[in-house]
């Protein structure tokens, strides 16, 4: 009997999880990594992707609900509501966008690729505390981060679809039961 533990003669070894995001930070103090389909998009630039994914378009209506309350109460205290943030893809290397967040307590990297054959969508977060408030501001949000980024994900391919219909026009619809416009006009 033999206890070896690495891999045996001619035997592949998958290769570790690789990405841009973990490339500027390799060992974060937080990370997740979500893979969802892209539903038969067939968009293969990842920066579309990726401002998909973050667009305000794709956010729920009960999270700009709640960021809309959240205004009206700060402005309710003389105070200016901070601006709303846009994610934009900072650099694209083959089939992966990544996003760079940073600011004076943390740095963030977001990595959005395609991964090989376009079927699948991969997002990769790491983020670096740089102070303790740092860890302090990030810790709400890494209890929800892995969801939120799921839900944005899996919301991004019906926001390209939408995105596609609108820039092809306005298309001639059934409007149910038989009817066209053109019934209803009459």
């Amino acid at each position: 009997m033999s206890d070896a533990v690495g891999p045996r003669a001619g035997e592949q070894v998958p290769s570790p999880a690789s990405s841009l995001a973990l490339r500027d930070i390799p060992v974060p103090d937080y990370c997740d990594v979500v893979i969802v389909p892209t539903r038969g998009v067939d968009e293969t630039d990842p920066r579309v992707w990726a401002e998909a994914i973050f667009s305000h378009e794709n956010t729920p209506l009960s999270r700009r609900g709640l960021l809309a309350l959240r205004d009206e109460a700060v402005r309710l205290m003389d105070m200016v509501p901070p601006p709303e943030k846009e994610y934009v893809a900072d650099e694209v290397v083959g089939s992966e966008a990544l996003i760079k967040d940073d600011d004076e307590n943390l740095r963030v990297r977001i990595g959005v690729a395609l991964l090989p054959g376009g079927q699948l969508l991969q997002v990769t977060t790491a983020v670096k505390y740089r102070s303790i408030r740092g860890r302090l501001a990030y810790a709400p949000r890494r209890l929800m981060h892995a969801a939120a980024v799921n839900t944005l994900a899996r919301r991004a391919p019906a926001t390209l679809r939408r995105r596609g219909a609108l820039a092809t026009g306005p298309s001639r619809r059934s409007l149910g039961r038989g009817r066209d416009r053109r019934a209803l006009d009459s």
